[in-house]
C-alpha cells in the first residue's frame, strides 16, 4: 500500500497543500502547534472516516471556511486508486475514483493506516471504553465489515435501552432482545477472534522489547461451550431486574474490559509508565503484522511525535522495527535531526510552519 500524492484544503491550520510522499520516510518537523498532527489526522480520516483527536466536523474546518477536501492517489493490490473526503458542516462525502460512495464499507480498506500517538499509552490505565476503542479500531482496519455489524448493534442497543426506560412490557421488548443476543453475539465473537489472533504477536513483540522476562497478554471474555448468544442470554437473565430497575442494558460488548496484562496483573492497577508504553508499542507491531498478513501488504503508518514518550531503549525497538519493515511512514517530530542519527535516512523532509509545507 503506498500513498503517491496527497492534497489538503482547508483543513485545519493548512488553507492548501500538496505532496508527493517519499515511498519509504516522510518527515513533518516544525515547532508546536504548527499543523504536523494535522497532517497525519488527514491521512487518518481518509483511511478510515473518523478523526483520532474531534468527532465534530467544525473542529476539521478551517476558520471561517464552511468546507474542507482531503484527496490521495493511492496503489494497492497493485492498482492505483483515488480516494477523496469533503467535510462540511452537513456531513461527509466520499468519492472512490471520482464516483459517489455511499456506504462507508464500500471505501474503507482502500487506505489502511496505524496510528502510533502518545494519548494512545493512556488508554491502558484509563476507562474500559478507550480500551475497548482501541481493539474495535484495529479490528475495523483487518475487517471493514466490522463497521456495519458493530454500528447495528449500536442501533439495536439504542432502542432496546428506550424500551427499558419506558418500561415497555414483554410482548415488545422481547423481539428486541432476540436481535440484541444476535447482534452483540457477533460482536464479541468478532472481538474474541482478533485478539486470538494477535495475541502471539504482541506476547513476542513485548518480550523483544522489555528483555527482562515480562510475559504480557491481552484477553477478553471467552465464549462457554454454548458459545457467546447462550452466555449473553443466560446473562440478560440474570440482569433482568437491574435493567428494569436501571432502564438500561447491563450486559454485553459494550461493557467488556480488554485485558491489557503484564505477568498476569492488569495493567491499569499495577502497571508502570515504562511498562505501558511497551505494551502499546507491542500491541501495535502485532497489529501491523497482522495486518500484512490478512491484505498481503503493509499498512502506512503515521507516528506523531511518540520518540518523545519513549525511553532510549525502546526508541532503539521502534526504529529497528521502522527499518526492517518495507511500508511506507508518515512521522512528526520537533527534532529531525534525532532521526538522521537513528539511520532513517533517506528521507523526505517536510518543516511545517504555520500550516505551509516547505519541502527541504
Amino acid at each position: 500500500m503506498l500513498i503517491n500524492a496527497l492534497k489538503y484544503l482547508n483543513f485545519r491550520n493548512i488553507a492548501a497543500e500538496e505532496l508527493a510522499p517519499s515511498e519509504g520516510f516522510n518527515v513533518f518537523w516544525g515547532q508546536n502547534a504548527q499543523g504536523k498532527t494535522n497532517l497525519l489526522e488527514g491521512i487518518y480520516l481518509l483511511g478510515t472516516l473518523k478523526s483520532f483527536r474531534s468527532s465534530r466536523i467544525e473542529d476539521l474546518l478551517q476558520f471561517k471556511t464552511d468546507r474542507a477536501r482531503l484527496s490521495a492517489k493511492i496503489t494497492t493490490a497493485r492498482v492505483d486508486r483515488h480516494l477523496s473526503l469533503i467535510l462540511e458542516a452537513q456531513g461527509k462525502k466520499i468519492e472512490l475514483d471520482g464516483k459517489a460512495v455511499r456506504k462507508a464499507t464500500d471505501v474503507l480498506g482502500t487506505l489502511r493506516p496505524v496510528l502510533f500517538s502518545p494519548e494512545e499509552v493512556s488508554l491502558v490505565k484509563g476507562p474500559p471504553g478507550g480500551r475497548r476503542d482501541l481493539i474495535d479500531r484495529a479490528l475495523l482496519q483487518a475487517d471493514s465489515g466490522y463497521l456495519q455489524r458493530f454500528n447495528e448493534f449500536l442501533r439495536i442497543l439504542r432502542h432496546r435501552n428506550q424500551l427499558l426506560k419506558d418500561d415497555a412490557p414483554e410482548r415488545i421488548l422481547a423481539p428486541w432482545n432476540e436481535s440484541y443476543l444476535q447482534a452483540a453475539a457477533r460482536i464479541s465473537a468478532d472481538r474474541y477472534a482478533y485478539i486470538e489472533a494477535i495475541r502471539p504477536g504482541l506476547q513476542k513483540a513485548y518480550a523483544h522489547i522489555a528483555q527482562n522476562g515480562e510475559c504480557a497478554d491481552l484477553h477478553c471474555r471467552a465464549p462457554s461451550n454454548g458459545g457467546f448468544y447462550d452466555d449473553l442470554k443466560q446473562a440478560l437473565q440474570r440482569s433482568r431486574s437491574t435493567e428494569q430497575r436501571l432502564g438500561q442494558t447491563q450486559v454485553g460488548p459494550h461493557r467488556d474490559d480488554p485485558g491489557f496484562m503484564v505477568d498476569g496483573r492488569p495493567l491499569r492497577i499495577f502497571g508502570s509508565q515504562g511498562q505501558q508504553r511497551c505494551f502499546i508499542l507491542a500491541f501495535k507491531a502485532s497489529q501491523i503484522a497482522h495486518l500484512e498478513r490478512e491484505s498481503g501488504e503493509p499498512p502506512v503508518l503515521l507516528l506523531d511525535d511518540i520518540t518523545s514518550e519513549l525511553d532510549a531503549y525502546r526508541k532503539n525497538y521502534l526504529f529497528e522495527f521502522l527499518r526492517d519493515r518495507r511500508g511506507q511512514v508518515f512521522l512528526t517530530t520537533t527534532d529531525p535531526e534525532a532521526l538522521c542519527r537513528e539511520g532513517l535516512e533517506p528521507a523526505r523532509f517536510y518543516h511545517v510552519k504555520k500550516g505551509q509545507l516547505h519541502h527541504e
